[in-house]
Formats: C-alpha cells, structure tokens, sequence
C-alpha cells in the first residue's frame, strides 16, 4: 500500500514540468514543503480539464457510497481490480489522475522500519503516481477526493513490502489523463518500472504530527 509520501516540488514547478495550467485556487497560496503527507488532507493532483492539464488539489481518501463512516476513507486503489471494483470503476474510465511526489515511505516487517523510496539521488523530477478522483459527500458537503492505485512492489523493493504505487512514465501521460484512451490499454500502463532507490529512515515518521527534513535523512546500518 501506500500511505505516507513525500512533496517539497513547489507547485509553479510541478505545474512546469507536467506542463499545466495551476487552479486558481492554488495562485497566491503560501507553500511548504510536506515531508510527511498523509491521507485525508488535500493534496496537489494533476487533472484533465477540457483538454487541458490542470494542476487542483483532492482530498487524499475516498470515501464510497456504501459507507456509513466518514472515517471509512479508501486511500488505496488495487491495480489488479480497479476495473472490476464498483467504487472504482468510472474513474478508472473517466477520471484518471496523475499525483506528483518526492518519494513515499513503506513500512518493513516484522520490525516495521520506515524507508523512503525516491528516485535515484540527483534526479530533480517528481514522480507521477497513478490516481484516480471521485466525488465523495465527507462533512455534509460534496469533495473531490482520490485514492492513489498500487500494484505488486518491483523486485528491488519487494523485500521492504509487497505493494507500491504505480508510477506512470512521463511519455505515457497523456494517454493516462485522456478519458477517451482505452480502459485495457491504460491498466497496461500501470506496469510501467522506474528507477528507484530505498533507504531506512528514522520512526519519527510514523507520526503525522512529524514533518521536518530530517524525515528524509538516510539512517546508519548502526542506528
């Protein structure tokens, strides 16, 4: 799964390199880099727009229709059968999205070490996580709200755990937004590999309430 991520790419930057146009909503707004982004705050997701790629933010958790909890948030959508599962089904059709990130983090057992997983050091581009945007009534009031897709973790990686997000390469991007692109051809796309690398990082992160650079700092094999 994923549940914890990584983004101190300023917006004007992300809006740049995934050439799209920033929400209004986002112009003016004072950024932070988030070193420990979790599920149910908004967070920066590239969107299709009439045609256009537009830079928004969604409530990271979907919350579906069956559920009577607002608490019942899936942040998480299985590539394997995001076709077939009703919560996921029209998006995966209509409403792919693209959610940049710095790197993630994965938990690996027994001891439940922390990693941080990002690409490989001096590589500036954020990664492209491969989502999916529904509307969901949280609070009274209709949200946009996404769930990040993942799929069986890639070799080098599956000895920290078995799942990852999907990661979408940067020459597939159109095809993933565009709503007319084939639903079969665009699980395809999914499977796509890139390079990256893993180290331990300190427990602090395992509380929300942590967010600071250190978060992202390599631990000694002696720590």
């Amino acid at each position: 799964m994923c549940g914890r991520y990584v983004l101190i790419h300023d917006p004007t930057v992300i809006a740049v390199e995934f050439d799209a146009e920033l929400d209004p909503e986002l112009l003016g707004r004072e950024f932070r880099p988030n070193y420990n982004v979790a599920p149910s705050v908004n967070i920066p997701v590239i969107t299709l727009v009439a045609g256009s790629r537009v830079l928004t933010q969604a409530r990271w958790g979907i919350l579906p229709k069956w559920s009577r909890k607002a608490s019942t948030l899936l942040i998480n959508a299985r590539g394997e059968s995001v076709i077939e599962k009703a919560t996921f089904t029209k998006a995966f059709a209509t409403h792919r999205i693209l959610i940049p990130a710095t790197a993630y983090y994965e938990w690996k057992r027994p001891a439940k070490d922390p990693y941080l997983i990002s690409p490989p050091l001096g590589d500036p581009h954020p990664m492209a996580l491969a989502g999916l945007i529904v509307e969901s009534m949280i609070d009274g009031r209709v949200q946009s709200t996404c769930a990040i897709i993942t799929l069986a973790a890639q070799p080098n990686l599956e000895s920290i755990h078995d799942r990852m997000p999907a990661c979408i390469a940067a020459s597939h991007w159109g095809a993933w937004l565009d709503p007319e692109f084939d639903v079969e051809l665009a699980r395809e796309l999914l499977l796509a590999r890139i390079d990256l690398r893993a180290f331990r990082v300190d427990r602090a992160v395992n509380s929300v309430g942590n967010n600071s650079p250190a978060l992202i700092k390599e631990l000694d094999s002696t720590d």
